[in-house]
């Protein structure tokens, strides 16, 4: 372990099944292994509440769709983590992701957050995505933004 670094945080990563995601995922993992510190692994929902009328008189809520997809990131996420050398948290948290990200890296005094460029929105093509963004300018501690 570099000197001066016994006290370091954890590392954080934000995860949402996009592919962006598991490679930042797969980096937090080598980067908590590097600093000999916990990964915590974060997925954020961001709901917006509504019921879906299907076909044959069925519905489903939007969180019932958001909790479907979770799992789905999740399942997403087991092969790099199975793989993972170090002490894992998962986390499930709901609203902004952005926002949550940087709240929780604070929360636990997290000495790195890492995050993909661009997730699962609408400007696949834009420099970086708005979670990105916003992490990269309100975060209180470093930010590493992994290129796919």
């Amino acid at each position: 372990m570099p000197a001066g670094t016994e006290s370091i945080g954890p590392v954080v990563v934000g995860i949402d099944g996009s592919e962006a995601s598991l490679f930042a995922l797969v980096r937090a993992i080598h980067e908590a292994g590097w600093r000999g510190v916990p990964l915590h692994v974060v997925h954020v929902l961001n709901i917006t509440p509504a019921v879906l009328h299907l076909a044959h008189d069925r519905t489903i809520t939007t969180r019932e769709l958001a909790e479907t997809d979770r799992e789905e990131v999740w399942r997403r996420a087991v092969p790099a983590l199975e793989r993972c050398e170090v002490s894992v948290v998962e986390v499930n948290r709901e609203g902004d992701p952005g926002e949550i990200l940087c709240d929780y890296a604070r929360e636990i005094d997290a000495s790195v957050l890492v995050v993909g460029p661009r997730g699962r929105g609408r400007l696949m093509d834009a420099l970086l995505g708005s979670t990105a963004h916003t992490v990269v300018k309100d975060a209180d501690c470093d930010v590493l933004v992994v290129k796919t």
